[in-house]
């Protein structure tokens, strides 16, 4: 069994008798308490391997995702011209889309890496310059807010299932969509690249209907993506504005008989009078 008081690194050899035993109660004490740790987390706080605890499961997807969408861009980017009318003012949405879609993507696995736990919220908090800290949610942080909120929300709205604890998580839970997106996006950068492997010069024989696929796919994919985001930080931030709220009205109950007078006879409004006297 590893020792952790070892890595503590204590080296003093007491020559007056400073260091004393605890007391027989203190000791008794001490072997009444059930146990706060595991062997388990023992040995990786010995071995310091406190970490790799987390996984993100969009993070592949998103990635390729994101590759497939910036090497469509490329292919799109160099002087590719198209024979059928009407499909190059098409395409040119279509390109724009692949940037959007590659952004998108990049947002949504750093995103879930935040959400996952694999990055944390002292990974961000100490750089220069960065919002990403107070306004996006991380695992830590959306625990410590949904807590209070299971509580709260219970009581208020009876809502007895995960859906404050998992609100701002809600992209851990698309992988099945997006293997499907990732396949599809594959397939579109393929059609793209046969249509221009297959005539002379660098031109491509899509067809509009082809290209108008395309785009409505591209444009679904990058929906998508954006919505489920936008959704868990919009949820996140409704959770501290609520938790915040929340403490604003919570500093009324259980008032002492000198702050009670204080707010009925000085400082309290009509508006917290009536509530508090009700």
């Amino acid at each position: 069994m590893a020792t952790l008081f070892q890595k503590l690194g204590y080296n003093y050899s007491d020559p007056h008798g400073d260091i004393t035993d605890y007391s027989a109660n203190t000791i008794e004490h001490l072997e009444s308490l059930p146990s706060i740790i595991e062997d388990w987390q023992t040995q990786d706080i010995s071995d310091s391997s406190v970490s790799g605890y987390y996984q993100n499961p969009l993070g592949a997807v998103s990635t390729t995702i994101s590759v497939t969408a910036s090497a469509m861009y490329s292919t799109m980017n160099s002087n590719v011209s198209y024979g059928v009318t009407g499909v190059a003012a098409v395409m040119a949405n279509v390109k724009n889309l692949t940037s959007s879609l590659y952004t998108a993507a990049t947002n949504f696995k750093d995103h879930t890496d935040r959400i996952s736990g694999v990055t944390s919220y002292g990974d961000y908090i100490t750089e220069a310059g960065s919002s990403i800290a107070s306004t996006k949610p991380f695992r830590e942080t959306i625990k410590g807010f949904s807590k209070l909120l299971v509580y709260l929300i219970y009581q208020t709205d009876g809502i007895s299932n995960t859906s404050i604890i998992n609100g701002s998580q809600t992209s851990l839970f698309t992988r099945p969509e997006m293997n499907v997106y990732s396949n599809t996006i594959q397939t579109y950068s393929n059609t793209i690249n046969v249509s221009i492997d297959v005539t002379p010069n660098g031109t491509s024989n899509l067809t509009l209907s082809q290209a108008n696929t395309l785009y409505s796919g591209i444009s679904d994919i990058v929906t998508f993506i954006d919505t489920r985001r936008t959704h868990d930080e919009t949820f996140f931030t409704n959770m501290k504005t609520m938790v915040s709220d929340y403490q604003k009205t919570r500093q009324f109950t259980n008032m002492g008989s000198a702050e009670t007078e204080m707010l009925n006879n000085y400082t309290g409004t009509s508006k917290i009078l009536t509530r508090i006297n009700s």
